[in-house]
């Protein structure tokens, strides 16, 4: 065996919830976000509380001043605290602490299991929007998708069809999704088999895209879904 694997092999290992690993999508926090905690989980196993920020940037192969801003994003979403301590001979030592990140994963866990079994679709819709768009939803798409169900009363099914619908046609947008949701709504379409019948529809009455004024900021949609 030589020293330099004797060394790597002495170095320990960082244990994770795979809890975190799992859901840390639903608590809002981004890749780099998580390796970042991951970084931080590595230091205080080592009773290391208070780590150099610099040698974290190396770590993750960014600049110190990224680095600065991931951690004050992670502390505006209060995942991350920072407290103050005094040891045994009076000195006060300032410490990170990931207790707040893990109370929301309770907290996230407790809203699972208090929901009846068939009222877990934000969770479950989440999940599959973040595979289709190939990203993870930002904290804004999560209250909007969370909104269709909780204030629309829009079913989980019609939710997915407007999404395979978006896919469809690659657009990769909440408000292209709720333009479609809102004119079935109109036409008090209810069911997947009804959306599909209109889209349909659609396809068979314009054999090319319509054409209408939508926003400068997104594309001309394939079916003109607010058309009477």
């Amino acid at each position: 065996m030589t020293d330099a694997f004797e060394r790597w092999l002495n170095q320990g290992h960082t244990t994770i919830r795979n809890g975190l690993l799992e859901h840390y999508g639903a608590l809002g926090l981004t890749e780099t976000e998580l390796v970042f905690v991951i970084q931080l989980q590595s230091y205080f196993n080592q009773n290391i509380y208070f780590p150099n920020l610099g040698e974290i940037a190396l770590r993750m192969g960014k600049k110190e001043a990224e680095i600065f801003t991931v951690l004050h994003a992670l502390i505006q979403k209060k995942c991350i605290s920072i407290t103050s301590e005094k040891d045994e001979a009076g000195m006060v030592s300032d410490r990170y602490s990931l207790n707040p990140l893990y109370k929301k994963l309770s907290l996230l866990f407790e809203r699972e299991n208090d929901r009846p079994e068939g009222d877990k679709d934000e969770v479950n819709l989440l999940e599959v929007f973040q595979q289709e768009f190939g990203r993870l939803l930002t904290p804004i798409e999560m209250q909007t998708i969370g909104e269709w169900l909780d204030k629309d009363y829009y079913s989980k099914d019609i939710i997915l069809e407007a999404l395979r619908e978006a896919v469809l046609n690659q657009k990769y947008s909440l408000k292209y999704m709720d333009r479609i949701l809102m004119s079935w709504e109109k036409k008090n379409i209810k069911t997947t088999y009804q959306a599909k019948e209109e889209s349909k529809r659609f396809y068979q009455s314009h054999h090319a895209p319509v054409e209408e004024e939508w926003d400068d900021e997104e594309d001309i949609p394939l079916f003109n879904w607010l058309e009477s």
